[in-house]
């Protein structure tokens, strides 16, 4: 007989509800009960909405460096302090030093397992949805929201925003696709075909069974005896070979760097001083809906617990106006950096308190 799978879709908040699919056989049913479910697999999928996805060369010599790394390429981008956030690395991309970033609040996941443990489920794997659909390159919508690709990042979009301005994201096959399936089952279809990246790691991963028994204490110390001379040796063989490559690196740098720029000094920091260049020659000096929205909507995606009450777009003098509601001024000014961070000129009003929320109006224009 075979063994059946659960899918579970987790909610934008903590207090949303689960939404649950079986596999059966070769067919995938949404199940209304809430459990027991005895001993079943089970995989559950992070909605894009709660999920901030970026992707940064990440160089290091091992995974504990390279989520440091990760999280310092990022850290001006996120809109709560670092130590709030919850950080997975997508695995190395061929050729290039870049790597899919994930970002999900702790607060966030630990509701989510909170939920899943009162359904008696406990997934093996939590997916993004961004790291289901990492190559596509026409919007998806998912119901809910929209996947949408910008650079080499997946974003989600609220679909309920204005539909004038869902219509001038959304392709229209996606938009129809809608009506064919609903979001759980073409996510379990979807995992079955993409391996995605699992948000169960670190704090959050899954308990293992512990052993019990001298004898496998014994085995384990002889084991680490032996696994630290031989990780000694490779770490220093690893070191040179990493500090030799960083300096042929910079060699090659500094040469092409002089041949592009005869006349100018070679700097000291040649990494700083072109992602200087490109930050510049990257501003707009137009912005278009499209484009202004996905970074707001990104913005407002890693902001918890703010969404959007109002937004107008004025194609004629290029400008987005959009009215933000947040729990607190500081990630409303969060948000701004973000996007001042993305080389929009932006522009707010006073902050407006009433009942617990912040309001403000943020107006997105290009930079002078």
């Amino acid at each position: 007989m075979m063994k059946s799978i659960l899918y579970v879709t987790l909610p934008a908040h903590a207090d949303g509800a689960l939404q649950i699919a079986q596999e059966r056989g070769d067919r995938i049913e949404l199940i209304n009960h809430r459990g027991p479910f005895g001993s079943v697999d089970c995989v559950a999928f992070a909605p894009a909405t709660a999920i901030g996805h970026f992707r940064a060369p990440v160089p290091a010599r091992n995974e504990a460096e390279a989520a440091r790394a990760a999280l310092y390429a990022i850290e001006d981008e996120l809109a709560q302090p670092v130590e709030e956030v919850h950080l997975v690395l997508g695995p190395r991309l061929k050729d290039t030093l870049e790597r899919d970033i994930y970002i999900v609040d702790q607060a966030l996941m630990k509701s989510w397992l909170n939920l899943l443990s009162k359904a008696g489920l406990s997934p093996a794997k939590i997916l993004p949805e961004q790291s289901l659909y990492t190559d596509i390159s026409i919007p998806v919508d998912m119901g809910s929201h929209i996947l949408q690709r910008e650079g080499a990042r997946i974003i989600a979009i609220d679909s309920g925003m204005p539909a004038q301005a869902r219509e001038a994201l959304a392709d229209a096959d996606a938009a129809n696709s809608l009506q064919d399936s609903v979001q759980i089952i073409r996510l379990a279809e979807r995992s079955s075909s993409h391996s995605g990246v699992n948000l169960r790691t670190g704090p959050f991963a899954l308990p293992r069974e512990k052993k019990q028994g001298i004898s496998v204490w014994r085995k384990a110390a002889g084991i680490g005896v032996a696994a630290v001379s031989v990780w000694t040796g490779t770490l220093i063989l690893e070191a040179r070979n990493y500090n030799y490559a960083a300096g042929q690196l910079g060699k090659r740098a500094a040469e092409r760097y002089a041949v592009i720029f005869p006349d100018a000094a070679i700097p000291s920091d040649i990494d700083r001083a072109t992602r200087d260049m490109l930050a510049v020659t990257a501003t707009p000096d137009t912005i278009d809906f499209r484009t202004s929205s996905a970074a707001l909507f990104e913005a407002i995606t890693i902001s918890p617990g703010t969404y959007i009450s109002s937004l107008t777009f004025d194609g004629n003098a290029g400008r987005l106006i959009a009215d933000v509601e947040a729990p607190s001024p500081e990630l409303v000014s969060g948000i701004i950096t973000f996007l001042q961070n993305r080389g929009f000129k932006v522009s707010s009003n006073a902050p407006e308190q009433s009942a617990g929320n912040t309001t403000s109006q943020i107006i997105l224009e290009p930079m002078p």
